[in-house]
C-alpha cells in the first residue's frame, strides 16, 4: 500500500526562504536608471522602514531645464513695427436703453478676511513707481475697469481658482460677467461659469503646435487657442447661475482676425440681429456689444478661409474683469510661442492692469532641491509679459502644496518649498510682486487636508473647484489688504467748486504774512 508524503517541512522551508529573499530585496537602496528614480522595493514597509533620504549634498541636482531660447530684444522689435499706429478696427453695437448703463454692478465694501491666516502679497518694486500700488488704487477709482489675467497651467483649467477670486473681486469692487471665453475647444463643457455651444470650427492648441496649419502657426494669443470656422459656423456663450454675477453682463467683446473680407453676424438674446461687414486686415479686430446681455451668438456668413477666431469677453463694462488663460501641460515656455503682436494688440484694446503667473508644478521632482534654472526662465517670462502688458503690475503665483506616494503612504514634495523660494527670487530680481500659494495651502493643513475635506483630487498634485475656492479667498485676502494699504484719495477738481476766475492752485500759496488778505469765495 502506497503511503502519502508529508509535506508541511517543506512548505515552512518554503516560507522561510521566501522571507529571505524578501528581506534581501528590501536592502537594496533606491536606485536610478536612465535618470528616473526607483523607490526602494520594500515589501515589508509595514515591519521594516528606512530612511531613504539624500543628504543636503546629494538633493542640491539641478533640475535639466530646456532654455526657452527667447529673445527678447527680437520680441521687442517684433511689437513696434506691427502694432497699429492707430487703434484697430472696433464695430460697435449699442443696444442700451434708460435703463441699462454701464457699472449698474457695484461692489459693496467688505473687510471680513474668508482666510484663518492672512499670505500677504509681496511687492519687489524698487522704483518707487509700483505697479501693484497703481492696481490697488485703480481698484478704489469709481466707474473704472479693472482687469486682470491669470495665465498658468492645468492647475486652474476650466477656471478653477480664478472663478472664485473673480466672485469676490466683482462683489467687493463692482462688475460682472465670466470674463475670457474661446470660440470653441475641448474643454468647454468642463467650465462651468459660462456655457458654449460651436459648431464647425476647428481649434487648435498651442501645446501641439505641430499640428496646427502653417498659416495659423504664427497667430496665437496668450489664450492658447486657435479656432478656424468653415462658412457657417456658429458659437454661442451664454451667461450661468455658478457663481454669482455670470448669468448676464452688460458688454461682450469679439476678438478675431479676418485676413479677407467677411461678413459675420451676431446674435443677442436669441432675438437681436445684425450683420457686420469686415474688412480684410491682418490685424486683430474687435466686435464691442453693449447692453443686458444673457447670450451671444456669432456667425460666418462668408470669408472663413481668412479668419481667425480667438474668443470674447464677458463684463459690465465697469468693474472688475478676470479672464481665465489656462493651458494644460505648460510651464510657462508656451507664452513664447503666442505672437507678441497679437498679445499687443489685444491688450491695447484692453489695457490689463495685472497679470498673474502661475507656473511651476510640472516642473517639481521629489529630490530636487535647486531651480535656479526655471528660476531664469521665469524672469524670462515676466520680461515677455512687461513687452506684451506693458501697464500691468505683474504677480508671480507660486507652485501649490503638492504630495507624493512612499512606502507608507503619501508624504509632502520636498522639493515644493525650493521650487516656491526660487519663485519668490526671481520675482525679486525683476522688481515683480509673488504671492506664496503654498504657503496659503499649508496654512489650510496643506495637501492631505485638502484631499481628506473633498478639496483635491486622489493624485495629491491637482485642487477641484472647492480647493480652488479656498486658494482664492485666501489671494483676495491678501489683495484686500493691499488695498487697504493703499488708501486712494480722489483728486480734488477745484473748478467744480469755485469759479475759473477764482481758482487757486494749492502749489502757489504760501505760508505766512504772504496768503492773501481776504477770505476766499466760495
Amino acid at each position: 500500500m502506497h503511503s502519502e508524503k508529508d509535506y508541511t517541512r517543506r512548505g515552512w522551508t518554503a516560507a522561510a526562504l521566501l522571507i529571505v529573499v524578501l528581506l534581501g530585496v528590501s536592502l537594496i537602496p533606491p536606485l536610478e536608471v536612465g535618470g528616473i528614480s526607483l523607490r526602494r522595493a520594500n515589501i515589508l514597509s509595514e515591519l521594516v522602514t528606512f530612511d531613504d533620504t539624500k543628504s543636503s549634498e546629494e538633493a542640491e541636482v539641478e533640475i535639466d531645464i530646456e532654455d526657452f531660447g527667447i529673445d527678447l530684444q527680437q520680441v521687442a522689435q517684433i511689437i513696434a513695427d506691427t502694432l497699429p499706429a492707430e487703434a484697430p478696427i472696433l464695430y460697435e453695437w449699442d443696444l442700451r436703453t434708460s435703463r441699462d448703463t454701464l457699472g449698474r454692478y457695484p461692489g459693496r465694501i467688505d473687510s471680513t478676511r474668508l482666510s484663518p491666516e492672512l499670505i500677504p502679497i509681496e511687492d519687489f518694486d524698487t522704483t518707487g513707481q509700483s505697479r501693484m500700488v497703481a492696481f490697488y488704487e485703480k481698484l478704489q477709482q469709481k466707474d473704472s475697469t479693472v482687469r486682470i489675467a491669470v495665465m498658468g497651467d492645468s492647475f486652474i483649467e476650466g477656471d478653477i481658482l480664478s472663478s472664485d477670486l473673480r466672485e469676490r473681486m466683482q462683489l467687493r469692487f463692482g462688475g460682472a460677467g465670466s470674463g475670457f471665453a474661446p470660440m470653441a475647444s475641448p474643454l468647454t463643457g468642463f467650465r462651468r461659469t459660462i456655457k458654449t455651444q460651436s459648431k464647425g470650427w476647428n481649434s487648435y492648441n498651442i501645446m501641439q503646435r505641430r499640428t496646427t496649419p502653417a498659416s495659423l502657426a504664427d497667430s496665437y494669443y496668450i489664450s492658447g487657442w486657435i479656432c478656424q470656422p468653415s462658412d457657417g459656423a456658429t458659437v454661442r456663450w451664454e451667461g450661468s447661475s455658478d457663481r454669482e454675477r455670470l448669468d448676464s453682463c452688460q458688454a461682450v467683446r469679439i476678438f478675431f482676425i479676418s485676413r479677407d473680407e467677411s461678413r459675420v453676424e451676431v446674435v443677442v438674446n436669441d432675438r437681436q440681429h445684425r450683420i457686420f461687414e469686415i474688412e480684410g486686415d491682418p490685424n486683430v479686430r474687435q466686435i464691442a456689444v453693449y447692453g443686458a446681455i444673457r447670450s451671444i451668438e456669432l456667425r460666418i456668413l462668408s470669408g472663413a478661409a481668412g479668419f481667425v477666431g480667438y474668443g470674447a469677453i464677458f463684463e459690465a463694462g465697469a468693474g472688475v474683469v478676470v479672464d481665465n488663460y489656462s493651458i494644460r501641460s505648460n510651464n510657462g515656455q508656451a507664452m513664447f510661442w503666442t505672437s507678441p503682436s497679437v498679445n499687443a494688440q489685444i491688450d491695447a484694446m484692453l489695457d490689463y492692469d495685472l497679470v498673474i503667473l502661475q507656473y511651476g508644478l510640472n516642473i517639481m521632482q521629489p529630490g530636487v532641491h535647486s531651480f535656479s534654472r526655471y528660476g531664469a526662465q521665469i524672469e524670462k517670462m515676466i520680461a515677455y509679459t512687461r513687452q506684451c502688458f506693458p501697464n500691468a503690475a505683474i504677480l508671480v503665483m507660486s507652485v501649490s502644496d503638492r504630495s507624493v506616494k512612499s512606502d507608507t503612504g503619501f508624504v509632502p514634495m520636498d522639493s515644493a518649498p525650493y521650487m516656491v523660494e526660487a519663485q519668490r527670487r526671481a520675482a525679486e530680481r525683476c522688481g515683480a510682486a509673488f504671492w506664496s500659494a503654498y504657503d496659503a495651502m499649508q496654512s489650510l493643513g496643506g495637501m492631505a487636508r485638502f484631499v481628506a475635506n473633498g478639496w483635491a483630487g486622489k493624485d495629491y498634485t491637482h485642487i477641484n473647484f472647492a480647493g480652488g475656492r479656498r486658494v482664492a479667498w485666501a489671494l483676495y485676502d491678501a489683495i484686500n489688504r493691499g488695498v487697504e494699504e493703499h488708501e486712494y484719495v480722489e483728486p480734488v477738481h477745484y473748478e467744480n467748486i469755485i469759479g475759473p476766475e477764482e481758482a487757486i492752485i494749492p502749489e502757489l500759496i504760501l505760508p505766512g504774512p504772504s496768503l492773501p488778505a481776504a477770505p476766499l469765495k466760495l
